[in-house]
C-alpha cells in the first residue's frame, strides 16, 4: 500500500508523515538531506490537506534572511501571499521548490540560469525586472565565453537561457508578484537580424487529429487496467474530450455546480479562461455520455476530497500539480502515460488531438465558422479550425462535396 501513496507522504506506525529534500546548497548548513515532520492525522485525505501547509512552513524555517519570522499560520487555500520573498532569488528557489513538473536534468540547468540571471540582476525585486535589464543579460550572456567551455554560448544555449526565463515570469505574473498587462520582458530576445536564415526547429510538429480507433483503444486500455490510480477520472475524460473538443483542463477542472442537466442533454459552463471566448457553453447530447455524466456527478457528491480546493469538483480525487496548482496536470500525465504504452503511432498525436478531432468533425459536417468558434472557445477574427486544428485531419468529404458544387456550376464537364 505505501507504493500508491502520493509522493513525500508515508506511515510512521499508524500515522502519516511528511518529507522534504533539503536543497543542495543548504544541506551543509542544516546538516541532512530531509527533514521529516509529523502530520498528526491518520486520516490520508486530512493529510493531503496539511501537507503543503507543513512544506511552507518547513521551506520558510530554511532562510534567515526573511523579512517576517516564520509562525504557525491558519489553514488557508490561498497560496499567493509574499511570505516567500520577492526577490529573484527568493522566487526563483519557490519556483523550482514547489513545481513538479520538471524533471531534474531541466531543473539543475534553470537553477544555473537564474543563479546568472540573479548575479547579473543584483538580486533585485522581481518588480525592477523589465524590458531592458532582460536585453541587457542577453547581451552580456552572447559576450561572455562559458566557465566550461571557455567559448561564447551558442544559439541553442541562448534559446534555452530565454526559454527558461520567459517561463519563470510566467509564474511570477501568476503568483501575482509582477503586472500582469505587462508583456513578457523575456519574449523575443533572439529576433532574427535582417538576412539572418530562420532557424529550423529540429522538433516534429505535425501532430494529427486522433482517430476513432486510437481512441477507442485508449479508452479499452484504462477500462480494463485497475491498477490506475486516476481510473474512473481517466475514463469519462477521454470519453468527454471525444464528444465536447474541450481542453483536457477545462474537463479536469469542471465544478458540479458547472454541470447542468436538462434531462434530454447536459450542459457543461466552462469558464477561467485565458480570453472571453474560452469562456463557453459546451453540450452533452449523446445519451450514454450523458448517463456517464450522471454517474460520474453521483460519486462526486460522496467521494472525499483529497484536499480542501477540491471541494465540489466534479473530479475532487485528483491531486493538483504545477506551479499553478491545477487539476489537471496528474491527470494529463496519467492519460499521456496510457496513450504512450499502446503501439498505435503515439508519435503522431497527443491528448489535445481530440480537439483536434473535433474541430474537423466540425468541419466535414459543413458547420459555419463562426458556431466551429463558438464551440471550441475562439473568437471570431480568424478560422483556427481550419489554419491550426483541422489542416492535417481528414477532410475528404468537404473537399469531396466542394468540387462537386463547381462540378454543378460549370454545367458538367466540357
Amino acid at each position: 500500500m505505501t507504493r500508491t501513496l502520493p509522493k513525500g507522504i508515508f506511515k510512521r506506525g499508524d500515522v502519516y508523515a511528511v518529507r522534504f529534500s533539503v536543497p543542495t546548497e543548504l544541506q551543509a548548513v542544516v546538516g541532512k538531506k530531509e527533514i521529516i515532520r509529523s502530520l498528526g492525522t491518520k486520516d490520508l485525505g486530512e493529510a493531503l490537506g496539511k501537507r503543503r501547509e507543513v512544506l511552507e512552513q518547513i521551506r520558510a524555517s530554511l532562510f534567515s534572511d526573511f523579512e517576517e519570522p516564520v509562525a504557525p499560520k491558519p489553514s488557508t487555500t490561498h497560496h499567493r501571499g509574499p511570505r516567500m520573498g520577492t526577490t529573484v532569488r527568493e522566487t526563483a528557489h519557490r519556483w523550482l521548490s514547489e513545481s513538479d513538473g520538471i524533471n531534474n536534468s531541466t531543473r539543475a540547468r534553470y537553477r544555473s540560469i537564474l543563479a546568472r540571471f540573479e548575479e547579473y540582476s543584483g538580486n533585485c525585486e522581481v518588480t525592477k525586472i523589465n524590458r531592458e535589464l532582460a536585453l541587457g543579460f542577453m547581451d552580456h550572456l552572447k559576450s561572455t565565453p562559458s566557465p566550461k567551455t571557455g567559448q561564447l554560448l551558442s544559439h541553442r544555449s541562448l534559446s534555452i537561457h530565454q526559454i527558461c526565463l520567459a517561463s519563470y515570469w510566467r509564474v511570477l505574473e501568476h503568483w501575482g508578484l509582477v503586472d500582469g498587462d505587462m508583456k513578457n520582458p523575456f519574449s523575443s530576445l533572439l529576433r532574427r537580424l535582417a538576412g539572418q536564415r530562420r532557424k529550423v526547429d529540429p522538433r516534429k510538429k505535425n501532430l494529427r487529429p486522433v482517430t476513432r480507433s486510437e481512441a477507442e483503444a485508449l479508452l479499452s486500455y484504462i477500462a480494463n487496467n485497475d491498477r490506475l490510480k486516476y481510473q474512473r477520472e481517466m475514463y469519462v475524460t477521454v470519453r468527454l474530450l471525444w464528444v465536447t473538443a474541450c481542453r483536457l483542463g477545462e474537463i479536469a477542472g469542471l465544478a458540479l455546480t458547472d454541470i447542468d442537466d436538462q434531462g434530454d442533454h447536459i450542459r457543461l459552463k466552462i469558464t477561467g479562461a485565458k480570453t472571453d471566448a474560452g469562456n463557453r457553453t459546451v453540450m452533452i447530447v449523446g445519451p450514454e455520455d450523458c448517463e456517464l455524466l450522471r454517474e460520474a456527478m453521483k460519486r462526486a457528491v460522496v467521494a472525499e476530497p483529497v484536499c480542501p480546493e477540491n471541494k465540489g469538483l466534479l473530479f475532487s480525487r485528483l491531486l493538483r500539480g504545477g506551479y499553478d496548482r491545477t487539476t489537471g496536470h496528474y491527470l494529463g500525465k496519467a492519460l499521456e502515460k496510457a496513450r504512450k504504452t499502446l503501439a498505435m503511432n503515439a508519435d503522431e498525436w497527443d491528448m489535445h488531438s481530440f480537439r483536434r478531432t473535433g474541430v474537423s468533425a466540425l468541419v466535414n459536417g459543413g458547420v459555419a465558422k463562426e458556431a466551429r468558434n463558438l464551440a471550441v472557445g475562439h473568437s471570431n477574427k480568424d478560422d483556427i479550425g481550419m489554419s491550426v486544428y483541422a489542416k492535417r485531419g481528414n477532410l475528404s468529404e468537404v473537399i469531396k462535396s466542394t468540387f462537386e458544387a463547381m462540378y454543378k456550376e460549370l454545367g458538367g464537364g466540357l
